[in-house]
């Protein structure tokens, strides 16, 4: 199935989901090789690694991070993870030798891309045939026209002192003191609609990480009175905030929806390196979403990364819930192979219109360079497959191809004009 593989890799892509650095930020900060490392640092910490061993703020010689890594490189190089950046460093930087001098010498070229204006022209427009991304890297101000702005929510409903509501109000003026509770969600409706205007194509809700997905239905006045106990300096538990938690999330689903944004929500694997907490992926399961889908059925809900490790189910909700959108994103380095099972499944059950078919999900353009030439094979490879067994003809699987790497995402966020 030639055709369909030599279609896929010149197709022209909108990336759903990112965390990339601006070009001007990534070259203020000067990025280097061991800033590039993202998810390989979860699996160089799970197997081992002191978590931020490689920091610069600690005052090592690039010799000695490069000696570090390559200790805890030995042992994960078989992971997926691994296979992505070894593929960005060798195609993109020239590293041809997994040693100290081939590292120092991959760090040098990384850092003179930090500082060239071109490169992410180069690596997401030329080499990657990425027309848009969308970045979450909580700033609208992006300069960057190939980039639109996704932003976290859950700072809003993150609330354990005076304080937390104060940095919230500070965000809409400099100069306010909290108010009343009411105050406080038309405050959150603003936020939303300046960030709106200021591009943001959806809301993100990432609370798995630090709670449950499952949501409550608490009144005003349960939320009210949490409220009031939190401005009046009361300390309180998480499961005693719980309520206070889940009224503002409902009421940022509300909102989003009455101004037609997406909800984008985390849902199953956590990244260790960034996750603290003892990653209780429970917690992260999408069946916790369904009294959401149930009660707002005008909203769009993107449940992100296929729901892995919680995937069957989450196919099942796909396919009953109109309100429920399906999406690739970070699944394709996580594990190849659920992906592709996954992605031979969603064919199978879910309309297409509700497939996003890639999101890198990374911090740095080269593992997004290295993750979507991953993710153009495995759907080519699935859609061949799917060909070949008389499931679809070959311009049903192109029309497919087309839909979840381009057409779905400008339909669901409202991207009709994009050329």
């Amino acid at each position: 199935m030639q055709t369909i593989h030599d279609h896929i890799r010149q197709l022209r892509i909108i990336d759903a989901h990112e965390h990339l650095a601006t070009p001007e930020i990534r070259r203020r900060e000067n990025h280097d090789l061991f800033s590039l490392l993202h998810y390989l640092e979860s699996d160089l910490i799970t197997a081992g690694m002191k978590r931020g061993a490689l920091d610069r703020d600690l005052g090592l010689s690039d010799e000695e991070r490069a000696s570090i890594f390559l200790k805890y490189w030995r042992r994960t190089s078989n992971t997926t993870y691994a296979r992505m950046f070894k593929q960005a460093m060798e195609e993109l930087h020239g590293l041809r030798e997994w040693n100290a001098e081939g590292i120092l010498q991959a760090n040098a070229s990384v850092l003179a891309a930090s500082a060239n204006p071109g490169w992410y022209d180069d690596v997401l427009g030329e080499r990657s045939g990425i027309d848009l991304a969308f970045t979450l890297i909580q700033t609208t101000d992006l300069g960057y026209d190939r980039f639109r702005p996704i932003m976290f929510l859950d700072f809003t409903f993150r609330l354990n002192t005076t304080e937390d509501l104060l940095a919230v109000w500070r965000m809409t003026d400099k100069d306010a003191i909290v108010r009343s509770f009411r105050a406080y969600l038309d405050a959150t409706d603003g936020l939303l609609q300046r960030y709106k205007q200021e591009g943001m194509v959806a809301t993100k809700l990432g609370h798995a990480y630090w709670r449950t997905l499952a949501c409550g239905n608490p009144t005003l006045g349960d939320a009210e009175r949490l409220y009031d106990r939190l401005l009046g300096g009361t300390e309180m538990t998480e499961n005693e905030l719980r309520p206070l938690q889940d009224y503002i999330i409902r009421h940022i689903i509300e909102r989003s929806t009455a101004i037609g944004l997406p909800v984008q929500i985390h849902t199953g694997h956590h990244e260790t390196s960034v996750s603290g907490d003892g990653n209780i992926i429970g917690r992260s399961n999408a069946e916790h979403l369904v009294p959401l889908l149930l009660d707002y059925p005008e909203a769009r809900f993107v449940l992100l990364h296929v729901g892995f490790p919680y995937h069957q189910v989450y196919l099942s909700m796909v396919k009953n819930f109109p309100n429920a959108y399906m999406d690739f994103t970070w699944v394709y380095i996580i594990t190849p192979t659920a992906a592709k099972q996954t992605l031979h499944q969603a064919i199978e059950m879910v309309p297409a219109n509700k497939i996003q078919g890639f999101g890198g999900d990374y911090n740095h353009i080269e593992g997004t360079y290295a993750h979507l030439k991953l993710a153009r094979r495995i759907v080519a490879e699935t859609l061949s497959e799917k060909v070949e067994a008389g499931a679809l003809d070959e311009a049903e699987a192109i029309d497919f191809a087309n839909r979840i790497f381009r057409d779905n995402v400008i339909e669901l966020y409202g991207l009709e004009g994009l050329d």
